[in-house]
């Protein structure tokens, strides 16, 4: 299921409409339908909040929108475990 499915689903089963979710997002009803119909995408501050609200993990948010998984960026290499052998 890609993200914007997830979020849509998400809101349905908690009964809010997209001018509810956004409310309680700072964010726009437009905003919403954006981040539903996939031509747009939250910045990590907002799935934060979006974890939050559903009460659900982060992960659990983006597990399986495989579209988004590629738009997340790590950058470096330089972190506490880039010297480990597996």
């Amino acid at each position: 299921m890609k993200l914007g499915e997830q979020i849509r689903t998400i809101r349905n089963k908690e009964n809010l409409s997209q001018e509810q979710l956004g409310q309680k997002m700072d964010v726009t009803r437009q905003a919403i339908y954006k981040r539903e119909s996939g031509k747009g995408y939250p910045d990590i501050q907002n799935l934060i909040k979006l974890s939050e609200l559903f009460e659900i993990s982060i992960d659990e948010l983006i597990k399986g929108a495989s579209l988004y998984q590629s738009k997340i960026k790590v950058k470096g290499g330089t972190g506490m475990f880039s010297n480990r052998n597996f």
